[in-house]
C-alpha cells in the first residue's frame, strides 16, 4: 500500500531491502579486505597498542546502517537532481567521503595505526560504494519502478 505520493509501505521496503543490499556486500569485502587479507597487517597493529581487534561485529551492523542511508539519501536527492545517474554517483561520493574518508583522517594524526592501513582502508570504501552502494541504488531503483508501476 503506497500513500499519494508513493512513498508509502513499499517506497520503504525497497529502500530497506536495497539498503541491506548493500550493507551485506559491503560487509563482504570488509571482511575479505580486513579479517582475510589484511588480518594479519591489524593484527600486528593493535599488538603494537597492547590490543587485540575484538570489536569487528560493531562494524557489521554500522555497514548495513550505511547502506540504507545511502540508499535514502539518493532518495531524497533524486526529488532535486533527478533519479539518475549523476544522483547516483553524487551520492556514492559523498557516503565515501562522509564514512571513510573523514573518520579515517580525522584518526591519522593520532598515529595509533600506520598510514599504509588507513589508506587502504579508504581505498577498500571506494570498493565498497562502487560494489555496494551503487548496485543497491539501481536495485532500489528497479523495485520502486515496479511499486509505482502497481506490479
Amino acid at each position: 500500500m503506497t500513500n499519494s505520493d508513493g512513498k508509502g509501505a513499499t517506497g520503504w521496503t525497497a529502500l530497506i531491502l536495497s539498503g541491506f543490499v548493500a550493507g551485506m556486500i559491503i560487509n563482504v569485502i570488509e571482511w575479505l579486505a580486513h579479517r582475510v587479507w589484511l588480518d594479519a597487517q591489524w593484527n600486528a597493529a593493535f599488538a603494537a597498542l597492547g590490543r587485540t581487534p575484538s570489536f569487528w561485529s560493531t562494524f557489521v551492523a554500522a555497514n548495513f546502517a550505511v547502506g540504507v542511508v545511502a540508499v535514502w539519501c539518493y532518495r531524497w536527492l533524486a526529488q532535486f537532481y533527478g533519479a539518475g545517474t549523476a544522483t547516483a554517483l553524487k551520492v556514492a561520493a559523498a557516503t565515501w567521503i562522509i564514512f571513510w574518508v573523514i573518520p579515517i583522517a580525522g584518526l591519522q594524526p593520532f598515529h595509533l595505526f600506520p598510514d599504509y592501513l588507513l589508506v587502504l582502508v579508504v581505498l577498500v570504501g571506494v570498493a565498497d560504494v562502487l560494489l555496494g552502494v551503487l548496485p543497491a541504488i539501481v536495485l532500489y531503483r528497479r523495485l520502486s519502478r515496479h511499486n509505482r508501476s502497481g506490479q
